[in-house]
């Protein structure tokens, strides 16, 4: 009966031993973030171009997630002084629900990233994170397929130091979603995935895109509609005085874009709109030279007889087609290249044939005779 009442207790090598394992579990904890942080940093330095360091690591262990704060990737060179992209906070986690579809996936969100694009002082491309697999870097991170990407209070820049004047094109206060960038349904189309994006632009416009893609093919898979709308053209002067040789006194503007990519090639259209534009104002000339004055002159008969006079805009439309040849491009360096491409083109058209003085005489004739 005695030995019934006398209590279980640990022998002395259990009782070491449940100490030593919990001191164990502990230290782990403990150096677990500074581990992590000297893997990712080594992962951001593999590149040969760019290069990236981020600050301190927070692991929540229980929700299958960890946080890294203050990441950067800036290019070696040294030509351009902002980094490529810098973020405040990216949390890489478990995508909980994809588990009801069999799928161990996982899903990142950045909090405050931003984009810089920029040119060297010569004027070509420096920073634009071609040549770089950045979806297999991201990856590298995490040890499970990324499916899911939310953006919050982003921004994407445009930027040109060197020119006269200084360029910063960019769109602000962006929200980004992106689904099933690795197909864990096991959606059969041909087209998978979709990203949608909305934000701010210079001039106080929205922006708005939209696209479906198939992020596992081996050539650019996507088709891609974006849009901006309602800009304050005068916001814009900066980069029409540095690509154009002109300014504006006045209008609006917006932008239109549709473009496919199948199988090494692309095509689309890109559309423009100019409202209530004024080009060339007499009171804003008078401190400039005579060849600007000369320039802003024939840029503002140029518009001027272009424009649908009763509805006093000014439109056009463009085609935007081609191939990427023998280059070896991912599908998100395609995509930004092609819209950045095609925004340059819809603010700063170059013409593809001269026109001459007779031509336009003849079609100043054309336009004076009277309607039959």
């Amino acid at each position: 009966m005695e030995s019934r009442g006398r209590r279980w207790r640990p022998s002395p090598a259990v009782y070491w031993t449940a100490i030593i394992v919990a001191a164990v579990l502990i230290a782990g904890r403990l150096i677990m973030p500074v581990e992590v942080q000297r893997y990712v940093n080594g992962q951001l330095n593999r590149s040969k171009d760019y290069g990236g360091r981020i600050g301190n690591v927070h692991i929540q262990l229980w929700r299958g997630q960890y946080r890294i704060d203050n990441t950067a990737i800036f290019q070696r060179n040294g030509e351009v002084h902002t980094p490529l992209f810098n973020a405040d906070q990216i949390f890489l986690s478990v995508e909980w629900k994809e588990l009801f579809h069999g799928s161990v996936v996982g899903q990142v969100s950045l909090e405050r990233p931003r984009l810089n694009f920029a040119v060297t002082p010569t004027g070509q491309e420096a920073q634009n994170g071609k040549g770089e697999d950045w979806g297999q870097m991201l990856e590298s991170l995490f040890p499970f397929k990324l499916n899911r990407l939310q953006i919050n209070d982003g921004e994407i820049h445009f930027q040109n130091e060197h020119s006269t004047p200084p360029v910063d094109i960019y769109v602000s206060k962006c929200s980004v979603t992106a689904t099933n960038l690795t197909n864990s349904r096991q959606v059969h189309n041909e087209l998978p995935a979709g990203i949608t994006a909305h934000g701010t632009s210079l001039g106080g416009g929205n922006f708005d895109f939209h696209v479906q893609l198939n992020p596992m093919a081996a050539q650019p898979t996507f088709q891609v509609t974006a849009q901006i709308t309602n800009v304050n053209l005068p916001a814009l002067n900066d980069f029409l005085k540095a690509y154009g040789k002109f300014d504006v006194a006045s209008g609006e503007f917006a932008f239109f874009t549709s473009i496919a990519s199948k199988d090494g090639n692309f095509d689309g259209y890109g559309k423009v709109f100019f409202e209530k534009l004024k080009v060339f104002a007499w009171d804003k000339e008078r401190k400039k030279n005579i060849l600007e004055i000369f320039w802003q002159a024939v840029v503002g008969t140029v518009t001027t007889a272009l424009k649908n006079q009763p509805h006093d805009y000014l439109a056009a439309r463009f085609p935007i087609s081609g191939a990427y040849g023998k280059e070896k491009i991912g599908v998100w360096p395609a995509i930004v290249s092609l819209l950045r491409n095609a925004f340059i083109k819809a603010l700063v058209p170059k013409l593809d044939t001269p026109v001459t003085l007779r031509a336009f005489e003849d079609k100043e004739k054309n336009e004076e005779k009277p309607d039959k």
